[in-house]
This record gives C-alpha cells, sequence and structure tokens, in this order.
C-alpha cells in the first residue's frame, strides 16, 4: 500500500497540458490518473470540507487549513495529487462562467472520494444542494465562508446535518385573508456555539431570481417567505420541527442592495421589528456571475435588521 499523500504514480507520467500563460488547462476529470491514491491527513480535511459543504474552489479549500499550510503553491500541489488520485473532479458548470480560466477552479467529490470517506468512517450525510449550479455554488460559498471565519475566530461551526435530515416542512399563512400552505424550504441549514451560547441559522440564498411582491401567493417569493417565518419562526413552530431550544436566525443574502431594502420594507409591513429576519449582501454573485476570487467575508459581517440594530454574526 503506497504511504498516505504519495500514492502510485503511472509508468509513465507526463507534463500536464498548460496554456501560454502556464495556467492548468481545464478538464472536468483528470488526464494522468494515479491509481491506489491515499490522501494525507490535510487532504483528508479537504475531503470533509467538501462532504459537508459539496463544493468549494481551490481557495477557499487553502484557506480551511491556512492555520498548518501557509504556502498556496503547496496547496495548490497538494490538490493536484487529490484531483490527479482521482478523490475529486471539477464540475464542468464552471466552464459557463465568465473567464473560467483566470479564476479558482472548484472542486467536488468523486465517486471514489466518497468511497474513501465512507471507507475511513469519516462520511457524514450532509444537507444536499439544490437548485441551478450557480446557486448551488453561492450556497456553499456562504457555508464555507462562514465555516472558516469560525475557525479563525475560535467559534464552532456546527452543520446543518447535525441538527436534521430535512429542511421541508409545511407552514399555513394568510394572504389577502385567505389561509394558504406551502412548503417552507430553506437553502442550508447550521448553527455557531458562542462560548455557552447557540444560535442556528436558516439560509436563504438569492440572486435576484425570486420577486418580491407577486400578485398571487403560489409562487415563492419575499412575500411569501416573510409570511411563512413569520409563522414557523415568530409563533416558535421551529423548535419542535427541528428540536431546537436556541434561537433561529434567518440569513437572507442577496446581490442587491436595492432588494434588501424592499425587502426589509415587507418585513415592516408584515410583522414589524424584526429581530429574526436579516439581509445581507454577496454582490460577487451577480450576472455574468464569475468565482469569487476570495471569501465572501473577511471581517465581522452585518446584517441589517427591521427596527433593530444591525445583526454581526462573528460577535
Amino acid at each position: 500500500m503506497s504511504p498516505r499523500g504519495s500514492g502510485a504514480r503511472p509508468t509513465k507520467y507526463e507534463k500536464p497540458n498548460k496554456d501560454r500563460l502556464g495556467r492548468w488547462l481545464f478538464t472536468s476529470h483528470t488526464t494522468h490518473p494515479m491509481d491506489g491514491y491515499i490522501p494525507d491527513a490535510r487532504q483528508i480535511r479537504w475531503m470533509q470540507f467538501l462532504n459537508i459543504h459539496g463544493l468549494a474552489s481551490s481557495k477557499y479549500l487553502h484557506e480551511f487549513t491556512t492555520e498548518t499550510h501557509r504556502c498556496p503553491q503547496t496547496s495548490g500541489r497538494m490538490l493536484r495529487k487529490l484531483f490527479d488520485g482521482q478523490m475529486v473532479y471539477k464540475p464542468k458548470q464552471q466552464r459557463e462562467t465568465e473567464g473560467a480560466d483566470a479564476h479558482h477552479h472548484v472542486y467536488a467529490l468523486t465517486d471514489k472520494g466518497i468511497a474513501f470517506l465512507k471507507q475511513e468512517g469519516l462520511w457524514v450525510d450532509a444537507l444536499k444542494l439544490t437548485g441551478p449550479w450557480v446557486h448551488q455554488y453561492m450556497i456553499a460559498c456562504i457555508t464555507s465562508s462562514i465555516h472558516i471565519q469560525c475557525n479563525r475566530k475560535g467559534l464552532t461551526y456546527i452543520p446543518g446535518h447535525e441538527i436534521t435530515g430535512d429542511l421541508s416542512t409545511n407552514v399555513p399563512f394568510l394572504w389577502k385573508r385567505r389561509r394558504h400552505e406551502y412548503n417552507l424550504i430553506p437553502d442550508s441549514l447550521f448553527a455557531i456555539k458562542y462560548g455557552k451560547g447557540c444560535i442556528a441559522y436558516l439560509l436563504e440564498a438569492d440572486r435576484n431570481t425570486e420577486p418580491n411582491d407577486p400578485s398571487t401567493p403560489h409562487r415563492k417569493s419575499t412575500r411569501r417567505s416573510i409570511k411563512q417565518y413569520a409563522e414557523f419562526i415568530g409563533n416558535k413552530r421551529y423548535k419542535k420541527r427541528f428540536s431546537l431550544n436556541c434561537p433561529l436566525v434567518v440569513l437572507n443574502i442577496s446581490v442587491s442592495r436595492e432588494h434588501n431594502i424592499r425587502a426589509l420594507q415587507i418585513v415592516d409591513e408584515e410583522i414589524g421589528p424584526c429581530s429574526y429576519l436579516t439581509y445581507g449582501l454577496a454582490p460577487q454573485f451577480k450576472t455574468p456571475f464569475r468565482v469569487p476570487s476570495g471569501l465572501l467575508w473577511t471581517n465581522d459581517v452585518r446584517f441589517e435588521r427591521s427596527g433593530n440594530e444591525p445583526f454581526e454574526l462573528f460577535r
């Protein structure tokens, strides 16, 4: 068996193709497979990170382990070995993003990588990403950015699968005095432990694809979601649904400040002052989309609320 982090090398290893600027030419799966590859401890941490968040760029994987490995060039070489070892691959959807070759590549686990984690007893049934690929990647960037910042600030990040395996729940609400009931399906769930206290978070990520004020309640919209969260959180339904005793806060993250301003106006109309509905920005995901060059937030991030002081995530 090969030592961890080295792996069996192919009998003939050709230099990978690069463009004229020395950048790797994109291939979804390796063209230089190394059979029998066994990841080292750092690479296994990357694979566990991908298991939890679903997708991550080379930049995010490097940032996740900078407390022990600071050199980005070394990270690149180790990630290339993991790629050639067929533990990870590059989803082809990223080729449709603007300037794909000039930005960090995005990785996900292969079936072989999943099998390795299961064999080692490290696999978890994480919450699944849903929706179009760019939407999935937006969710992954948000949760993984928060995860990395929690590690750096001495906070404990608790992934959603440790709370529930299913985010969907039917929530009734009134629309023009008529009762309706639709599934409320947030994009993700996690919690942060702050010393002795803990707050759980639901994530709603929107690239301005959802309307604020539709004429009917049948399509998901900002107003419908606010009405449902007023029932689900305002009336404490979430405590039984998720078996939670801690507060629950919704992080609504969009790409437009104008969108958030209107959303806060709707909160004021429907609920009034509200502490649990918060609104933040991730303009990196505007159209045309390109893979972000760094973490979404590198400092303390504040989310706007109706009738309350801004909410500080990393307090």
